[in-house]
């Protein structure tokens, strides 16, 4: 497969506005990895469960090869908008994968790059972002056809500062935005050929996703949660109570704040739904962060906190993980059954099917 290339015309850009970016593309394109590990108990890769929990199955086998992909570690998983069996899965250690058999088998599609987020277009699943880091450098990729080939669109001219996170407008797929380590926001009206810096958070990026309403959300590790409903020119804090020294926490019977934020799960049927795993444990909010609660689990891991969030149905299910264990609830959060998976090590994604809620997916990453 030959790559495409882009003629590199512009300065890169280095948090400066209105700076254009077409840059050189790179080889990118998947290489075969043989990932495979005996040990179940310490398996990586992905479970599966068709049950709702009650028992989960590893499916790790790559297509037309004899190896696995039980040792990756997972940054994230998405369904392909208009195909419930394709499944895209980024690792931090190597590259982005598919599957389209609902998980029995995978297939590599890009390597080289951490990947630690991507975004699959819904109205051209042909068209794929992805962003992480290569060779020191923060990068932003782009596939036009399903995966066969990439270009990269931009490339951080300072060292070790990755791409952490892309969406593109739901309404509007030539408007994206992804964000630096760094706290730089930075947004394209061109599907990614050039670029401004929109915003600047001074914080460490994890996540921008937009809700059902179509309001745009941004994650930050010490910071929290963020809202704009201008497409990210603005911003406003929904975790400030969070962050404020105003949470009760019932288990400890003490007002506690949240030094830093791990994950959130937009609930994708009712906006203003938030969960957040956090440095304090699970809370959630029904109002857009007007009052949030803290969620109990049932069981004490020792220090360990909840990581993964999946939320369903309004937000009345919710999963969440502790090390290789899954949470379930179906009242909201009031109450949880524990699910036990086949791994001890820490679920970081927990992917629920959209015309299945019974089928769900895990994510496995190795973390202390």
């Amino acid at each position: 497969m030959q790559n495409k290339f882009i003629v590199d015309r512009f300065p890169k850009l280095n948090r400066f506005p209105k700076i254009l970016v077409v840059l050189l593309a790179l080889p990118l394109l998947a290489a075969s990895c043989s990932t495979s590990t005996s040990n179940q108990s310490n398996v990586k890769g992905v479970l599966k469960t068709v049950d709702g929990g009650q028992t989960w199955i590893v499916s790790n086998a790559i297509a037309s090869s004899t190896s696995s992909i039980a040792g990756l570690d997972v940054s994230d998983m998405a369904f392909d908008a208009s195909n419930n069996q394709t499944i895209y899965l980024s690792s931090t250690d190597s590259g982005l994968w598919k599957t389209t058999d609902s998980a029995q088998t995978w297939k590599q599609i890009l390597s080289k790059v951490t990947v630690y987020d991507f975004y699959v277009v819904p109205q051209n699943n042909n068209d794929i972002y992805a962003v992480g880091i290569y060779d020191s450098h923060g990068k932003v990729i782009e596939s036009q056809d399903a995966g066969v080939s990439w270009h990269e669109l931009y490339n951080e001219s300072g060292q070790l500062n990755s791409v952490n996170t892309i969406v593109a407008d739901p309404n509007n797929p030539q408007i994206v935005l992804a964000a630096l380590n760094d706290g730089t926001l930075m947004k394209s009206i061109d599907g990614g050929l050039s670029w401004l810096v929109q915003y600047n958070f001074n914080n460490q990026t994890l996540k921008l996703r937009y809700d059902s309403a179509h309001n745009l959300y941004m994650l930050l590790k010490n910071n929290g949660i963020y809202e704009s409903t201008d497409n990210g020119q603005t911003w406003n804090s929904v975790s400030k109570a969070l962050t404020d020294l105003s949470v009760y926490n019932t288990s400890t019977l003490r007002v506690e704040t949240v030094s830093s934020f791990i994950k959130f799960a937009l609930d994708q049927n009712t906006p203003g739904v938030i969960y957040t795993t956090t440095s304090k444990g699970l809370y959630k909010t029904t109002d857009n962060g007007k009052n949030w609660a803290f969620l109990s689990l049932p069981v004490d891991h020792s220090g360990q906190l909840p990581r993964a969030i999946a939320t369903d149905n309004g937000g009345m299910v919710a999963y969440t993980s502790i090390g290789g264990t899954i949470y379930r609830s179906i009242d909201g959060g009031q109450s949880w059954q524990t699910q036990e998976t086949p791994t001890t090590y820490a679920i970081n994604k927990i992917l629920i099917d959209p015309q299945k809620d019974t089928t769900m997916y895990a994510g496995i990453i190795q973390t202390k």
